[in-house]
């Protein structure tokens, strides 16, 4: 049987590696589906509205490529007896579920992307960024709200590392912070707005004013090195820190007059926003398990503005 051309025209404009399995070309299917997964890789991995354009651009034009390849593909296809397996509906359908376990499967246990929805991590990650988690290595088997499991961390997490965790009070909500503080770590949070990890303030140098463009705020800016991790905060110098004495922290932390103090337990971290004054975190509602780690940032894409 002949493939028909109008079926492989509409297969070439919303599934084109589907529309050359039809009219028997599966060489092209996989040109077609490396070509669009290459574009969208580069669409979420460079910022910029003029790479977000020329993306844009470049895939109008292969639509109309593959539009016109698909349909001379089609009407210079023989008359079979047979066609083959791949260029069947149960063949098509077959390709389209591995490719969907294969997805998945990424997601699940290797990388995943996530957005920054709040500004508790300025400067270092903007509102609506894109960052790229690396999830081997920390046992958190889920994806898309569903979860299959947890295998435990294997591989080591340092302070300064920025993760993505499920938030212990509500495990439907995932946060992005800093980890501050290992199992051991003895973490003090003062009310002049500085911390101090095992006794040592970690503190840098003060840099130029950052201007919180919501909030029309000027908020001072420090460099904070954590371990091998170098990375800016910001604070409100105006007003001093103060700690909720009915908090409800675990009994690891107690607050004080002047500083909250914990000493972090066996299988748990204590994470921190880097914009200090706009992070809901460790400070407020204790530490995050291990098992809810559900991995460490590996790369950022700034918004596209």
């Amino acid at each position: 049987m002949k493939p028909k051309k109008w079926i492989a025209v509409v297969l070439s404009i919303f599934a084109t590696p589907l529309a050359f399995l039809y009219v028997g070309a599966p060489r092209w299917a996989v040109i077609s589906f490396t070509i669009s997964l290459a574009l969208g890789l580069a669409g979420f991995l460079l910022p910029g509205q003029l790479a977000e354009g020329a993306a844009g651009i470049l895939s109008l034009a292969l639509i109309a490529l593959w539009i016109w390849l698909a349909y001379r593909l089609a009407a210079a296809a023989p008359e079979q007896a047979i066609r083959p397996w791949y260029a069947r509906w149960y063949g098509m359908l077959a390709m389209v579920a591995g490719v969907g376990i294969f997805v998945v499967l990424l997601r699940v246990f290797a990388y995943e992307p996530f957005k920054v929805p709040s500004s508790a991590m300025l400067p270092t990650l903007p509102v609506r960024s894109n960052v790229l988690v690396q999830k081997w290595g920390y046992g958190h088997y889920s994806t898309m709200g569903f979860s299959f499991g947890n295998g435990g961390i294997s591989q080591p997490l340092e302070r300064g590392d920025m993760i993505v965790f499920d938030w212990p009070r509500d495990p439907r909500q995932s946060f992005i912070k800093r980890l501050v503080g290992l199992p051991g770590d003895h973490i003090e949070y003062r009310d002049d707005k500085r911390l101090y990890v095992n006794g040592v303030d970690v503190r840098g140098k003060a840099l130029p004013e950052y201007l919180d463009e919501n909030q029309l705020v000027p908020l001072q800016r420090y460099r904070q090195r954590l371990d091998r991790i170098e990375h800016d905060y910001l604070v409100k110098e105006a007003a001093a820190w103060w700690m909720q004495q009915d908090a409800q922290l675990p009994p690891q932390c107690q607050v004080g007059a002047t500083a909250l103090s914990c000493t972090v337990p066996a299988a748990s971290y204590f994470v921190m926003g880097d914009n200090r004054d706009n992070s809901l975190d460790s400070r407020y509602w204790g530490f995050v398990p291990a098992k809810s780690v559900i991995g460490k940032v590996v790369y950022i894409v700034p918004p596209r503005t």
